[in-house]
């Protein structure tokens, strides 16, 4: 394990490590004390064998940053006013994402090479099962603001550093990465950088903050502060709600100040805001006028008084003479697609994946959408769409599993007039031409004949169509998403689906929940009726009916659930649905179903480092094997980067074969 020393039982770690601390002359707090246990026994690390930092290629370093770019807009201002107040004092400025990976780097201007053989520049990997314990790896881990100065550092060629950092939070309350201000050979002590710490735990805070902002800029957003307190822009408790008064998101502030004071079996996110504020949705609208004014009100958790500012933005509002600005969203929003925020609902692990969608929606990026039948991947299709650069082009949707086998090649990359007999004399083009400019959604992928994923493998990797007959290709610029119900990866092992065409497609994957899983069904079923069946202002449910309609497993989800309730509604006396109402299949679902049973997620796997020394090389061929040679899932599997697997490929002399491909 990476020439560690032997070690027998936790006497002989705690003997090893402690041996470390009084060589350097320090006693380390707990947190110090857990990155060494960690970084010895987790990682395999050895503090007497120092190692280089990590440095991404320049290729993957171009692909990080796109995939990161909207991160590293909303950060580059704050990277920038705080290197402005700490560069002349001799500090670099690090921006990194969850894993440790540098992505912007600020140095003061004089000697660049000496921080750049420090490892603190673009692509530099300081995760703790690279580096040891330091600034970013160990705020990573623990997510807390934290300084690493001087011989804390697990490896001791780190020792000239003093590092503060503190982590930044997505408006999901996702770790997104860290901010870190490191100087070198600082002659101070630890405590001399509390200040410096200070300071980028303030702009770590504006930078989630100005996350939070542009992340709903679309919704009712809200600042709350007790009365009384002093105004502090960096601890300000952001809040985001939608038109039902849910709150669907908040800063780090926010969930640190209510968080604690929710019931076990609460959580912020989902939360009615009346349940956190005491006033609802068209309270805090009337009383604010709309958002222009500070509405004052007692709280029911902080038990103070608190001041509400809200924004709203300008779509959601609608103004009359006799009275104030109040949201409108059945009449908003009829006629119109539902947006992703709104396909999400109130399920936090929807709204969780809504925003990772976002991060990646106009990076060219192909989405897998996965899920059962009904869940609405064409729904969330649609909204990925109206979502992009791409929403004035066409969204073309081709069901795979809809068109006979000889007619999907003819629907995809069309013909010219004369190709063949019985053609159309204009000829026709293909879904792939017809969606340029646009997105192309690919339904029910998985049933595509194996022979057809081949071309459309190479169009989508070249980005170009020859239709038949055609003597010209026709160049692509299409978004494109994918849906299946299927398991396409028990596809690639019965040989039905191509593992390169499956990579291809899958740049990013979205599963979506079965309906009897999501926590948001009154949500949903009011969704449905406004939408599509008049509205649910004048529908009334009896208490038992309603919970049947919680309690059924859905085995046609969403899809499924709009039928019963338009079933419902054609029946029922003055839309007073009751349990009489219901289809009989759904009225009889406790006798005659019962909930699936739930299958407990795998352990996560062990990382590379898990192994020892002698089986290192063993587990990396294995896996190299089992994911054909495909790097970045060879990296996942063993969590570890990129640049990692192939130093190792190349210290165990493991050669890719040349007939892989």
């Amino acid at each position: 394990m990476r020439n560690m020393p032997q070690i027998n039982g936790t006497k002989d770690v705690v003997a090893y490590v402690t041996g470390n601390f009084q060589d350097r002359k320090f006693t380390p707090g707990d947190r110090i004390a857990r990155s060494w246990e960690r970084s010895l026994l987790k990682h395999g690390l050895d503090p007497k064998t120092p190692r280089p930092v990590d440095i991404l290629t320049q290729y993957e370093i171009q692909e990080q940053l796109q995939l990161h770019e909207d991160y590293l807009n909303i950060a580059r201002n704050g990277l920038t006013g705080l290197s402005k107040r700490i560069a002349d004092a001799g500090f670099s400025v690090l921006l990194t994402d969850e894993s440790g990976l540098t992505l912007d780097a600020r140095l003061p201007k004089m000697s660049k090479e000496i921080w750049q053989s420090a490892g603190l520049l673009v692509g530099s990997t300081w995760g703790e099962s690279q580096a040891g314990t330091n600034g970013i790896g160990t705020c990573l881990e623990e997510k807390e603001s934290m300084i690493i100065h001087h011989h804390e550092h697990f490896f001791a060629n780190h020792s000239q550093l003093s590092c503060s950092v503190t982590p930044i939070f997505d408006p999901l309350g996702n770790l997104k990465g860290c901010l870190n201000a490191s100087c070198l050979n600082a002659s101070g002590s630890k405590e001399s950088q509390f200040l410096t710490l200070q300071m980028i735990c303030m702009y770590g805070r504006m930078i989630e903050n100005s996350y939070f902002r542009q992340t709903y800029r679309g919704q009712i957003t809200m600042n709350v502060k007790e009365t009384n307190n002093f105004s502090d822009l960096a601890q300000e408790q952001l809040l985001a709600i939608n038109e039902r008064g849910v709150v669907i998101g908040a800063n780090r502030s926010a969930f640190a100040e209510y968080e604690h004071l929710l019931d076990r079996d609460q959580q912020l996110l989902g939360m009615q805001i009346e349940d956190i504020v005491g006033l609802n949705v068209d309270q805090l609208l009337t009383q604010s006028n709309g958002g222009a004014l500070t509405v004052r009100h007692q709280s029911p958790k902080l038990l103070d008084e608190i001041e509400i500012a809200i924004r709203v933005p300008a779509n959601k509002l609608i103004t009359a003479s006799n009275e104030n600005a109040i949201i409108k969203p059945k009449e908003a929003h009829k006629h119109k697609h539902p947006t992703l925020e709104e396909l999400a609902g109130e399920d936090e692990g929807v709204l969780r994946n809504v925003q990772q969608i976002r991060h990646v929606i106009n990076k060219d990026i192909p989405i897998l959408i996965t899920g059962e039948t009904g869940t609405g991947k064409e729904a969330f299709a649609r909204a990925i769409h109206d979502a992009s650069d791409k929403k004035n082009g066409p969204f073309i949707a081709l069901n795979c599993a809809a068109i006979p086998e000889s007619l999907i090649e003819s629907e995809l990359f069309g013909y010219k007039s004369g190709s063949f007999t019985g053609a159309n004399r204009k000829g026709m083009k293909g879904k792939l031409e017809q969606a340029n400019g646009g997105t192309i959604f690919l339904d029910e992928i998985g049933d595509m004949p194996a022979q057809l994923q081949t071309r459309l493998l190479r169009a989508l990797a070249e980005r170009e169509i020859m239709p038949l007959g055609a003597t010209a290709p026709i160049t692509l610029d299409i978004q494109v998403i994918s849906a299946t119900h299927q398991d396409l990866m028990q596809h690639i092992k019965d040989k039905l689906f191509r593992e390169d065409f499956y990579y291809r497609l899958n740049g990013m994957s979205l599963k979506l929940p079965a309906l009897r899983n999501r926590n948001d069904k009154d949500f949903i079923i009011d969704c449905i009726l406004d939408r599509e069946l008049g509205g649910s202002a004048d529908v009334v449910f009896a208490p038992q009916a309603r919970q049947i309609l919680h309690d059924y497993h859905w085995p046609g989800n969403i899809r499924q659930l709009a039928n019963v309730l338009r079933y419902a509604l054609a029946v029922s006396k003055e839309k007073h649905i009751t349990i009489d109402d219901l289809p009989i299949e759904v009225r009889a679902s406790k006798e005659l179903f019962k909930e699936e049973e739930v299958i407990p997620e795998t352990e996560k796997p062990m990382s590379l480092s898990d192994f020892v020394n002698d089986e290192e090389g063993r587990r990396l061929v294995d896996a190299l094997r089992q994911y054909r040679w495909n790097i970045t899932q060879v990296s996942e599997e063993l969590n570890i980067c990129r640049s990692t697997v192939y130093r190792k490929m190349k210290k165990y002399n493991i050669v890719q074969p040349n007939d892989i491909y």
